[in-house]
């Protein structure tokens, strides 16, 4: 450490660092004064190796101006010169008195723990003053042992010190909540990623007892804490990472699904002493998981039933003989189904492709009236109960893109709409120009969508969850497709939606005119 009579020498990082290091520097300076006294000096200064900068630093002083303290710092530099880690700095005087060209001479000291040095002594004495050599020879080597010790001591210090601050910079910069376990299961650390995860502050928790703060329970609701926590030591002979899948209530009443990975420090007769554990949140993965066994059990559905048909209609064609209206009648359900599974496997395929980001598009002026136009026409032989109605503005200029996934997009929206209104209803197509945009509307007047789902429709295998809706078939990757594909013609698509009164989703792409170059 350089104390505050060596303020203008110069300052090195690893002297920056050496200010917070030293933890009792009135021992190490009543050392040094009676290392001064012995051989009669003024003041004196203490200089530590340095191993990284491979150079002397000062880290201690005693009765020294600062005037003094400068005409030592060219002495550190020369002596750095044939310095290394196992050099004596001494040249040979070990312990004894050394006279350097100087207003007073001064006296150096080696500082050495068993071969190795460490530092230097460096004592300003007056020129007219005796001293006793025969006394302070034998001296003199002793205090310097006593300081080579306090200076190897504060660096051992030191190097702990800043171990744990490192140790300490990751838990509290890791992006996964950490948090640490006594033997009796009480948080003793709680780092900021816990911190966001469960709302609580470290203040809150600490000194508290896990299961109590946590409440860790598996999928079914029942407690972990009581029955698997590895710091109960019921399961001897286990090893010393152990990983547990349930969930954690947050300071709010929340659950929320985690993986806890507990890393043990076990006694010699295998009794948990304390644990560190790694909190990762796995609600996202849970709800991909979830979706993915949904998307299965929806696709086999989707693909069964249609080849149930096709077998069934094809059975009875190969019975009917000459039958012709028979036969005309299933023949158009075969190909009805056909088409369906068609569609499936379209959009299975499309979905493939934008994953892989090998979706290209056409590039050519596109009229949106006319797409619309003719999706609706499509769907009205194909619902009895269902008004489908086009209301668009005259003359809507063009947009610029691929007039087949556009359609895509509108089919998809308008078979939506007459899907998810079981009870029948108006569904209208509404169109409008603004001064950059053609904005295409389709509402219905069925089932809506519960607020707290509209922000999740567009997502991939998503499906809105209630009783009526189970009823309607589909894999989830429609509203999907339909935002992907608008969004690559740099437009936009949104929902309103009121439950129990119906749907509105909105198309918006660019005019023609304004975006060319974009494609």
């Amino acid at each position: 450490m350089i104390y505050k009579e060596m303020k203008n020498l110069p300052d090195t990082t690893l002297q920056k660092t050496q200010r917070q290091q030293a933890k009792d520097p009135a021992a190490l300076r009543l050392i040094l004064r009676d290392v001064v006294e012995a051989v009669g000096g003024t003041g004196g200064m203490v200089a530590v190796w340095s191993k990284v900068e491979r150079c002397f630093l000062p880290s201690a002083s005693y009765g020294l101006s600062e005037d003094e303290l400068m005409q030592l710092q060219p002495l550190l530099n020369e002596a750095a010169k044939g310095s290394g880690d196992d050099t004596d700095t001494s040249n040979g005087n070990n312990g004894h008195y050394t006279n350097e060209t100087s207003q007073n001479p001064i006296v150096t000291l080696p500082l050495k723990t068993g071969q190795e040095t460490i530092g230097r002594i460096y004592v300003i004495r007056p020129v007219n003053v005796m001293v006793d050599s025969n006394k302070a020879q034998p001296t003199v080597p002793s205090f310097s042992q006593g300081i080579a010790d306090g200076v190897q001591n504060a660096m051992l210090a030191y190097l702990l010190a800043e171990e744990r601050q490192r140790v300490e910079a990751i838990l509290e910069g890791s992006g996964e909540g950490i948090l640490s376990l006594d033997t009796k299961s009480r948080i003793v650390r709680f780092n900021s990623a816990m911190e966001r995860l469960t709302g609580y502050s470290r203040d809150e928790v600490l000194g508290k007892s896990c299961s109590a703060v946590l409440g860790f329970c598996d999928w079914e609701g029942n407690s972990l804490c009581s029955t698997q926590c590895p710091m109960l030591g019921k399961a001897k002979g286990t090893d010393s990472l152990v990983e547990l899948e349930g969930s954690i209530q947050t300071k709010d009443g929340q659950r929320i699904d985690v993986s806890m990975a507990y890393s043990l420090v076990e006694s010699p007769g295998g009794r948990p002493l304390s644990a560190v554990v790694n909190v990762r949140d796995i609600t996202r993965d849970r709800e991909l998981e979830t979706q993915r066994s949904a998307f299965l059990s929806m696709l086999g559905h989707e693909l069964q039933s249609p080849l149930a048909i096709i077998k069934s209609y094809t059975n009875m064609l190969s019975n009917q003989g000459n039958n012709c209206d028979t036969v005309r009648q299933s023949l158009q359900v075969i190909e009805e189904e056909c088409d369906r599974l068609s569609c499936v496997m379209k959009r299975l395929l499309l979905a493939s492709r934008i994953e892989s980001g090998a979706l290209t598009l056409k590039q050519e002026p596109i009229r949106l009236d006319s797409i619309v136009n003719k999706v609706v026409r499509r769907f009205k032989g194909v619902s009895n109960i269902h008004t489908l109605v086009v209301n668009l503005t005259p003359d809507l200029p063009a947009a610029l893109g691929d007039p087949d996934q556009i359609e895509d997009v509108f089919n998809n929206l308008i078979d939506n709409a007459i899907k998810y209104s079981p009870e029948g209803g108006r569904i209208t197509a509404t169109g409008r120009a603004t001064s950059d945009y053609i904005e295409m509307s389709i509402s219905d007047e069925g089932l809506g969508i519960p607020l707290r789902e509209v922000d999740r429709v567009f997502e991939r295998f998503h499906r809105v969850d209630g009783k009526a809706t189970r009823k309607v078939r589909g894999v989830g990757l429609g509203l999907y497709l339909c935002k992907f594909i608008v969004e690559a013609h740099l437009g936009t698509i949104s929902l309103s939606s009121e439950l129990g009164k119906g749907s509105c989703f909105t198309v918006s792409l660019p005019i023609a005119e304004e975006n060319e170059e974009a494609f």
